[in-house]
Formats: C-alpha cells, structure tokens, sequence
C-alpha cells in the first residue's frame, strides 16, 4: 500500500471522527435541551395551576365585578387562589359513619365556619380555602350564572378530588361518582352532589341579581382521603381549575 493511500485512509478516518464527535456533541446538546424543555413544561405546569376566577366580558358590561376583602374592596374581573402542593388526603367525614376518624383529627377539614372567616386565602397544608365576593355594581338587575370548569387533570386527580363551595352560608360539596374502585361504582359519594358534566363540577344560577347585590363564596378543595381513587397513582397528578361568572339575562335591557 503506497504512502498516499495510507495518508488518504488517515484523512478519511480522521473526518470519520470527527464527524461522530460533532454528532456526539450534537446529540448532548440536544438531549441537554429537551431535558431543560421538559423541566421548564413540568415547572410552568406545577407553578401555574392556580385555581382562577373571572368574569366575563359581558358580565363586566352589566357591572359584575368581584373584590377579596369586604373591607377594603378592589374590583376586579379576575382573582387567582394559591395552590397547595401537599396532596394528602383531608377528609370532611370526621365523626360518621363513613370514616374511623374523630372530630377535632388532623385530617379533618376545619368547620365551614371557621373556612370561610378569612377573606381571600386561608389553605390549610393540605387543602385549598378562597373567599371572595361577587357584587353587581351595574345599573340593571341580571340573572347570573357561576360555573366551576375542569381546565385540565393528570393522573386520574379529579377522581379523589373535593370541590366545596359555600354562597351565603349555604354549602354543597362536589365530587365524581364512585368509579370501579368504589363500593358502589356509578353512585355519589358520600354526602355529595355529582360533577355537573364531564369538564365542569358545578354550573349554578343566581337569579335577579339587583344593583348593589353581593354574595359571598368560599371554595374549598382537596383529596378526599376516604375516597377509594386516593392512592399512589395520584402522585405527580393534580387538577387545574377556573370559576366563571356568567349574565345569562339582563331585566330592563333588551340588549347590552
């Protein structure tokens, strides 16, 4: 084999690899760049899962408006509630039939009461707790609707989830059927109402809403430990949720 094919062999393996380790190095950086990717849609998914409520446009138009503190009002058509990391399971069974659990328990939810004293965020480490108010600061009486909607949910999350919501004082728990797992699958839960649909756990109208109305409302969220759904499978998993406010009709105005 003469010199110039030996030299040319070199040349070629040389190129050879320094291409692999182009690619080599190609490949890092692309790997390095999905896993940042990857790391940035999980953080921005567990950062952003607030529980929000609005109004909409045509209820700012008819004077709907919402405010957190009673005391100092800030009006507003938009209010977030903090999320809470911690999803071990509380329960509101305390004292019956439907769990082992005493009142006064630290896996009891506190009394709606207690709740729903606090204006704005009041979470316990393991549930979710938001007051605010809604008030008609328009001109017309309206009849309004209030809709809790399902934005998204991972792990099967909505299955053990608790959605409480107290207007005025008076309170209704919402909760998916039992599935498979229940002791009675395709029947409520335990002392509570069905989801409203597949993407919405409530859908409520508050009729003749007049000028200078308000009502008050609490949400409380959590993992229902006594559910059969809450279990290992829920980790990593969570539940992204919204509240709208809605006019269905304004009284006095054929058109807005």
């Amino acid at each position: 084999m003469s010199q110039k094919i030996r030299l040319a062999e070199r040349v070629v393996y040389a190129s050879r690899a320094t291409k692999i380790a182009k690619a080599s190095r190609l490949g890092i950086m692309v790997s390095a760049i999905l896993t940042f990717l990857i790391f940035a849609i999980s953080y921005y998914g567990e950062v952003v899962g607030n529980f929000t409520f609005t109004v909409d446009r045509m209820a700012q138009r008819s004077g709907i408006t919402m405010y957190e503190s009673i005391i100092d009002k800030e009006y507003t058509s938009r209010l977030i509630a903090t999320k809470v990391d911690n999803a071990a399971g509380m329960t509101i069974y305390c004292g019956t039939q439907y769990t082992e659990f005493p009142i006064g328990a630290d896996v009891c939810l506190p009394s709606d009461d207690t709740l729903s004293s606090v204006d704005g965020p009041n979470n316990g480490e393991s549930y979710l707790v938001y007051t605010f108010y809604v008030e008609n600061g328009g001109d017309l009486p309206v009849d309004m609707s209030a809709a809790i909607n399902i934005v998204s949910t991972s792990r099967g999350a909505e299955e053990a989830l608790r959605v409480r919501v107290i207007i005025d004082g008076i309170g209704t728990t919402y909760a998916k059927r039992q599935s498979a797992r229940g002791e009675a699958p395709g029947e409520l839960e335990p002392l509570t109402e069905a989801f409203y649909s597949l993407n919405e756990v409530m859908y409520e109208e508050i009729t003749y809403f007049e000028p200078g109305d308000q009502i008050k409302v609490t949400i409380i969220l959590w993992y229902e430990g006594e559910d059969a759904d809450h279990t290992i499978n829920l980790i990593g998993g969570g539940v992204k949720l919204d509240m709208q406010f809605s006019v269905i009709n304004v009284y006095g105005q054929d058109e807005i």
